[in-house]
């Protein structure tokens, strides 16, 4: 067998995996991200082979980090002659990156560089109207994936290893193409290709992996690079639809949510399958944070462990989230909740008549005043009416403070703590701060939306009625 024709079987099968997973379209516009290691020249070279097939219209990306001096300098101009000598045009962008960037950013420099390369990428590809960044993973790069993440104790989502496409434009078509069918490939189509020589570093785990690991486990299993593709994929699957199961879950147990604060319902949480219980709880930290980086295992693990204890009050931080469970809601919220509340709880004064906007929720609290026989009795909890003679018109609007007392109407005129009163409620603590309180300086007048004071309820002897509203 010819090496043409071994060649031509290589493309092949990259064409049929673009098929199978539908990486790439007719007519697509493809910057190929290229190094000038051999899986990227190898990738460059099976796309131009059947960019006539698919008619695409192909871009050379090449990013220079300047990381390796007179070695990076000689990768650009390598990639440069080798878009040239196929007839591709070359975009290089030369960005510089500071290890103390990285730092900042709470990142290996290694994950900092890679970040930067793909918005570098993403930057060519939208400045030349292209449709999608080929990436020239292989199969080889999957295996060290999966396996650094099996070292790191990874669940399904890490054992998933590398995606063969990632959101809508970034693909990789060379996935499941082991590195010797690569070389074999460039030796047969008599292409150079460089050789990073940060690649041998042993400081970099991926670097032990490929060069220790991995050829002791070939001695046992010398299809370990196929094995644990395969293995990638079937986790993969796995994976993806026990998110999709916890994200329809997370959606019909999620009670509250907004940018800042969500709240789950317990019950619901606990009837859930393990699984999905803990993805259900990675999600409430998404939703907030935009991601789970960092969320590891034992702390999903804590939280879970804190709700079976079922005693309602606990509250933990982690990062920047705080979690709580409150009667029979668990809580996450953002710091930024709490410094807000601590703002919107300074006393509003309030003119009879008059308005003001509550800023914890956003409603306007109107305040107005009437001859009894204007007004009806209050036909829902946010309108309220008082006896105006029972208090001085000195009217504030102010949250709750640890003390506070009143005399809540049906309660024979005995006071009561407020805090106590929101937890005969169930209110949750996260929700305190937010109920505007009407008070003059007799007392508590309206906890608003909830329950009137009732020293100043309006009786058969009222002669002017002070009407109260809370709108949205």
């Amino acid at each position: 067998m010819s090496n043409q024709t071994d060649a031509v079987k290589m493309e092949q099968r990259v064409h049929q995996a673009i098929l199978a997973r539908n990486l790439l379209r007719q007519g697509d516009r493809i910057v190929v991200a290229v190094s000038g290691g051999p899986d990227s020249v190898a990738l460059l070279a099976c796309l131009v082979a059947l960019s006539s097939r698919w008619k695409w219209d192909l871009i050379v990306g090449h990013v220079n980090h300047g990381l390796r001096g007179d070695e990076s300098e000689g990768d650009a101009d390598f990639v440069k002659k080798l878009g040239n000598d196929m007839g591709v045009s070359v975009s290089v962008r030369d960005i510089r990156l500071e290890k103390r960037d990285a730092k900042l950013s709470k990142q290996s420099f290694q994950a900092y560089a890679r970040e930067a390369r793909y918005h570098a990428l993403e930057r060519i590809l939208w400045e030349r109207n292209a449709t999608k960044i080929a990436l020239g993973h292989m199969a080889d790069d999957q295996a060290e994936t999966v396996l650094m993440w099996m070292l790191r104790g990874s669940g399904t989502g890490g054992l998933s290893g590398i995606p063969p496409k990632r959101g809508e434009r970034i693909v990789r078509p060379l996935l499941d193409i082991p590195r010797i069918d690569i070389i074999a490939y460039l030796k047969q189509r008599q292409l150079p290709y460089r050789m990073d020589s940060s690649n041998t570093e042993p400081v970099y785990l991926r670097n032990r992996l490929r060069q220790d690991l991995l050829p002791h486990l070939k001695e046992y299993a010398p299809g370990i690079v196929h094995t644990l593709s395969r293995q990638a994929e079937i986790i993969r699957d796995d994976h993806e639809y026990l998110e999709n199961m916890a994200t329809e879950f997370f959606q019909d147990i999620c009670v509250m949510k907004d940018e800042q604060q969500l709240e789950l319902d317990t019950i619901a949480l606990l009837a859930l399958p393990l699984a999905i219980r803990r993805r259900v709880v990675r999600c409430g930290f998404q939703q907030l944070k935009g991601n789970t980086k960092d969320l590891r295992f034992d702390v999903v693990q804590r939280v879970l462990d804190c709700l079976d204890h079922g005693q309602s009050g606990w509250t933990m931080k982690i990062h920047d989230i705080d979690i709580a469970l409150e009667y029979d809601r668990l809580v996450f919220s953002t710091t930024s909740v709490i410094l807000q509340d601590n703002v919107n709880s300074l006393p509003l004064n309030v003119a009879l008549p008059g308005d003001v906007v509550w800023p914890s929720t956003g409603q306007r609290m109107v305040i107005s005043k009437h001859n009894p026989a204007e007004v009806a009795s209050p036909s829902h909890k946010l309108e309220m009416h008082l006896d105006a003679d029972t208090f001085t018109p000195e009217l504030q609007l102010r949250s709750w403070i640890p003390g506070d007392r009143f005399c809540p109407k049906g309660f024979g005129g005995r006071k009561k703590k407020l805090q106590d009163f929101f937890s005969d409620v169930k209110l949750p603590r996260s929700q305190r701060a937010k109920v505007p309180l009407l008070v003059s300086p007799e007392g508590i007048l309206w906890v608003g939306g909830m329950r009137e004071d009732e020293r100043f309820q309006v009786s058969n002897t009222t002669t002017s009625v002070v009407k109260a509203t809370l709108t949205s």
